[in-house]
């Protein structure tokens, strides 16, 4: 059984096991944590800054209201994960899986959302603007009311995907964006508008 605690340095962690580990709170900086599990712990209003989970089980986490700065969740499988109210800044995700979690007042600015699973996920107002989620998965994200301002959505997955009254003005999008997802109400820029008139067809009279 692994330990981390408050005193201690940045220490690389290995193939070690925090199942049911009481770390809610708890303030680290620079570690590494290479296949270690997670399973069912407490790590509600945990702050990290440029650490690194790298291919970790972080199935059951209570991740709640923690915060993390220049961090990164790496090919990591997140699943019934409470992550209500966690706020990732300038953080990467690329290549994990979250499934069947909790979402809600979620934050992840200028986060590198690159390859993240998050079909099926309950998104409703989280705030991405910045992030890169160029092949994501967002098959059937409720997303309604999200800022995705400026974020870059090319390549996403986006069937069945909901943008309703989301904010996506200056956002990268694609053809297949605009063809596979629901954006009614959505915010858009000019150049958005075309992009659409033309993945359904509309010509211009010019």
């Amino acid at each position: 059984m692994g330990v981390v605690t408050q005193s201690a340095g940045p220490t690389r962690y290995e193939n070690e096991r925090f199942d049911d580990e009481d770390l809610a709170e708890v303030e680290r900086s620079d570690d590494e944590f290479v296949g270690c599990s997670f399973r069912d712990a407490d790590l509600s209003e945990m702050r990290t800054r440029r650490v690194t989970f790298t291919e970790c089980d972080l199935t059951g986490v209570n991740l709640g209201r923690s915060v993390h700065r220049s961090s990164a969740f790496r090919n990591c499988t997140i699943q019934r994960a409470q992550l209500s109210g966690i706020d990732l800044e300038d953080c990467s995700l690329l290549g994990s899986v979250i499934s069947d979690s909790v979402l809600t007042a979620v934050r992840m600015v200028d986060c590198d959302l690159t390859l993240t699973s998050l079909g099926g996920l309950r998104m409703h107002r989280a705030q991405l603007h910045g992030s890169r989620l160029t092949e994501a998965n967002l098959s059937g994200t409720d997303l309604a009311h999200a800022d995705l301002t400026g974020a870059d959505l090319r390549g996403a997955r986006a069937v069945g995907a909901v943008l309703a009254d989301a904010d996506l003005r200056g956002a990268r999008c694609d053809v297949a964006l605009w063809l596979q997802a629901k954006t009614a109400g959505a915010l858009i820029d000019p150049a958005h508008a075309l992009e659409y008139a033309r993945a359904h067809g509309l010509r211009f009279d010019e």
